[in-house]
């Protein structure tokens, strides 16, 4: 039984479209499917634009859906009241982008972690302290940070205090939007094996968004390739880096810079930009930038099919 699933989730922005032009929908996603098993890291990945951290938004409802339905523990998010809301929260945390952001700065340390516990009623009074120092010492700091304030701290320590504070209500899946994109590239091997480790010890499942396609392969279990909302690719980290099926998915990987100089890797170049969401391309989103298009291409949307046990959306494999 999968703890989340996706079904045909939808999330379409209206945009005005001038003087005397009527408004347009933008289709940030379009009609997304997946799901999650307990324990497991699934990633999304793609370029900046493609609809990666407003589906990390949907799946928790920050933002209402347009259409679609996700369901946690088989219940509707997407239909829940209040306080159903608050109850599966206590299970669904996110851990965002900007460290910098994500803390109140005029919140200390224990008042942030300590927030969430107090709100889902785990412990209060002399507990909390005790409590919040648990979660720190989990995730590498110690005490003396209790009392002092996001802005003493650097960025990789702010992002372990955020993610002490998704830990604070135990959850059992955690959104990680580009947790480490804001962190220098020594501090984000020490998140990723940190996210890691609480992984392997607590079972927690994560909702991995990422365009570092390297830490991608180092920390899932099973990938998502996303295109102007939707879903190109789907299938397992180990199966799917080696023998990429969509062209998009192959140009990705073949942009990946090589620590070894003697594997010689051909780069894939893409033709022009990103199609806006408000005018996507007819027939396959990704035609105009693919180097292996063909007849149907212009003019068909391919279906998201299976294909030796994972799903493509390419004529290619029609």
């Amino acid at each position: 039984m999968s703890l989340l699933k996706v079904e045909g989730l939808k999330k379409h922005f209206a945009v005005k479209g001038g003087l005397l032009k009527a408004k347009r929908l933008s289709r940030a996603v379009d009609g997304v499917d997946f799901s999650i098993n307990q324990g497991e890291v699934f990633a999304v990945v793609g370029e900046s634009g493609c609809g990666k951290s407003t589906l990390a938004r949907l799946v928790l409802r920050l933002i209402e859906p347009t259409d679609g339905h996700v369901y946690f523990n088989e219940v509707d998010i997407t239909r829940a009241s209040r306080s159903e809301l608050l109850r599966i929260r206590r299970q669904l945390q996110i851990i965002f982008q900007d460290p910098f952001a994500s803390l109140n700065p005029r919140h200390r340390i224990i008042d942030a972690i300590g927030e969430p516990l107090i709100v889902h009623k785990i412990v209060s009074g002399k507990a909390l302290k005790e409590k919040v120092v648990e979660l720190l010492n989990k995730v590498g700091m110690d005490s003396d940070a209790l009392y002092r304030y996001p802005h003493e701290f650097s960025g990789g320590q702010r992002q372990r205090i955020c993610i002490a504070r998704a830990l604070a209500v135990n959850p059992m899946l955690i959104v990680a939007d580009e947790p480490t994109s804001a962190l220098d590239v020594s501090i984000q091997a020490q998140i990723i094996n940190l996210l890691d480790e609480l992984r392997t010890s607590s079972n927690i499942s994560f909702l991995f968004i990422s365009h570092n396609l390297e830490v991608v392969r180092h920390f899932s279990d099973t990938v998502a390739v996303m295109y102007l909302g939707k879903v190109v690719e789907l299938g397992k980290t180990e199966e799917l880096f080696p023998v990429p099926f969509h062209p998009y998915t192959a140009a990705l990987i073949s942009a990946v810079p090589r620590p070894d100089p003697e594997r010689k890797t051909m780069r894939i170049i893409l033709e022009g930009d990103v199609p806006s969401h408000v005018e996507i391309p007819p027939g396959c989103p990704f035609h105009p930038r693919c180097p292996k298009r063909f007849e149907p291409c212009s003019s068909v949307v391919p279906e998201l099919r299976e294909v030796r046990g994972r799903v493509v959306a390419c004529h290619l494999w029609g």
